[in-house]
């Protein structure tokens, strides 16, 4: 009996020390506006829409150097908290709007 627990022990003390645990993906809101910045530029510049949508977001992610998993979690940070979203869209939506004032002029 004293056996069968010590090795009951011993396999777990085993495995938690193999236990890796996954790292923990962090948000990067500012990044994340500049990706759907260079996503819109994409999508502008493929007037005739040649190019899949994920195509151009996948062409975006990597010009930045952005993770696919990185954008989605802060995508989904953004909805659960909206004061941050609001306060991070008016500085995308003042850069958006700079940058078409000169093609409108």
């Amino acid at each position: 009996m004293r056996i069968a627990v010590f090795f009951l022990l011993l396999i777990i003390t085993f495995s938690s020390c193999t236990r890796k645990e996954t790292p923990t993906i962090k948000p990067d809101v500012e990044q994340f506006f500049e990706v759907y910045m260079t996503f819109l530029e994409l999508s502008r510049s493929d007037s005739l829409q040649l190019t899949d949508k994920s195509a151009l977001m996948d062409s975006a992610l990597s010009l930045h150097g952005m993770d696919e998993a990185v954008f989605d979690t802060t995508l989904t940070y953004l909805e659960k908290h909206p004061d941050i979203f609001l306060q991070a869209f008016e500085k995308f939506d003042a850069k958006l709007r700079e940058q078409q004032l000169p093609a409108n002029q």
